[in-house]
């Protein structure tokens, strides 16, 4: 009987160590925790919802009737314990889930909001998944209609969260900072980009916010003028060296705030239809340089990769890849399938790292590993793409990242089999719940 009851145990919690071979830092091994069974008739699950504090993890995620759900363990063992709080999301995979933790140990957890009033829980007790209270609210106004909260945490723990208030193609970008003696919201500015007060409307999609080694932040984005994705235009910078409270350009010059298109420092000018992807990715290595990833048309309608970075003071607009493939996308909603994007990071030689997924390249699954010299004297297509070499492309489905302490040479990722988005509309045949998992991989020294 204890023989039986100990396998059983051991197949639920899928305890597996199963090798994944050479990788770049060396052999790693891996394991696989279920969670629980969660939505999966789309990617709903994912985002910023796996976090650890060094001793206990936390997930948050909508389990298989809809409802949001928390879950916590310890690191140090396969048991999750569950709280359910009173949301329940519909259909549309904007309202993800939002999970962290300030420096008092206090968990926070907004989301299941798109264009909808802000819905945001918060600890009574350190760390205690039971004690979430209701607050629904921040700072008070422009809580009406909330999507895409965004948390930003600075080096030294302080956290800021962006998000919109308004409409796709018709609103304003919103950042407070969080006082954990308090435990208000307070408004960095009255409000940071505005599309609302002009004529036509439209709003900023954020690409990146970071913060550099000097304490400088970095912000890059670019707009949409309607809910339709081929509406998007121009790529933008600014900087701000007070936390949020005075922005630049790159050239240094004082930004008006809010920032609008009229008055918004430029990285590169895009018109309309032209194939801007929203939604790129930004790294800033340590001297502060910034590096804005995004994909749009070249000259002959093709999609291709494209890396901004500011050289010489003016912007220079690197195109990577000569591809001979066009994917057009238009609509509303999230849309199914997305044309291939570049993920920049900077590695630890500070050398500019831009991977990519393209099922029309010739390495489906590749990366460009790049000197700053050679990304602004290359040509399209200059450098052979290496094949993808990091642990995180060859796990399946990832949907994020564990934000926090873990011990040292592990990384953990959430999995979960989902269907592709439907536009935010429900599907004919909506998936039945799959497992999630956390995925632990050790690097092998």
């Amino acid at each position: 009987m204890l023989v039986r009851h100990l396998v059983s145990f051991l197949v639920f919690c899928l305890v597996l160590s199963i090798s994944l071979g050479a990788a770049a830092a060396g052999e790693v091994e891996m394991r696989k925790v279920p969670v629980a069974k969660g939505l999966a008739s789309h990617p709903v699950n994912g985002g910023r919802c796996l976090i650890s504090d060094g001793e206990y993890q936390y997930i948050a995620f909508y389990d298989g009737d809809h409802q949001m759900t928390l879950g916590k363990r310890k690191l140090s063992e396969t048991k999750w314990d569950f709280a359910k709080l009173p949301e329940r999301v519909g259909w549309d995979t904007h309202n993800k889930i939002v999970l962290f933790q300030d420096r008092e140990g206090h968990l926070h957890v907004t989301g299941n909001m798109h264009c909808a009033p802000l819905r945001y829980y918060r600890t009574q007790k350190a760390g205690d998944i039971h004690t979430f209270e209701p607050i629904h609210t921040w700072a008070g106004d422009y809580e009406n209609r909330v999507t895409y909260p965004t948390v930003f945490k600075l080096r030294d723990g302080s956290i800021y969260m962006m998000y919109r208030h308004g409409g796709s193609g018709n609103g304003m970008r919103i950042l407070l900072g969080y006082d954990e003696q308090t435990r208000k919201w307070t408004k960095t500015v009255p409000v940071l980009t505005n599309g609302m007060d002009r004529k036509p409307t439209c709003n900023a999609y954020p690409i990146g916010l970071l913060e550099d080694k000097n304490g400088t932040w970095h912000i890059a984005w670019c707009w949409r003028e309607t809910p339709d994705v081929i509406t998007n235009f121009d790529i933008c910078y600014a900087k701000s060296l007070d936390r949020g409270a005075t922005w630049k350009g790159w050239d240094g010059q004082d930004l008006e705030l809010p920032i609008t298109p009229e008055n918004a420092h430029l990285a590169e000018s895009n018109k309309q239809d032209s194939g801007l992807m929203n939604g790129g990715s930004f790294a800033v290595d340590n001297q502060g340089l910034p590096y804005v990833g995004y994909t749009r048309f070249d000259e002959d309608g093709y999609n291709q990769l494209y890396v901004a970075t500011p050289a010489g003071g003016e912007w220079k607009v690197i195109q990577l890849t000569d591809w001979k493939h066009r994917f057009y996308f238009h609509g509303r909603g999230t849309i199914p399938e997305r044309p291939p994007t570049p993920r920049i990071s900077i590695t630890a030689d500070q050398k500019i790292l831009v991977s990519y997924s393209n099922r029309y390249a010739g390495i489906p699954e590749g990366q460009l590993v790049l000197t700053r010299e050679q990304l602004l004297t290359g040509k399209p297509d200059q450098f052979t793409p290496e094949q993808a070499v990091d642990s995180a492309p060859r796990i399946a489905n990832i949907r994020a990242v564990n934000r926090g302490s873990l011990p040292a040479g592990f990384t953990h990722y959430m999995q979960q089999q989902t269907d592709s988005p439907n536009r935010d509309r429900k599907p004919e045949d909506a998936r039945q719940p799959t497992m999630i998992y956390v995925v632990e991989v050790k690097t092998l020294r």
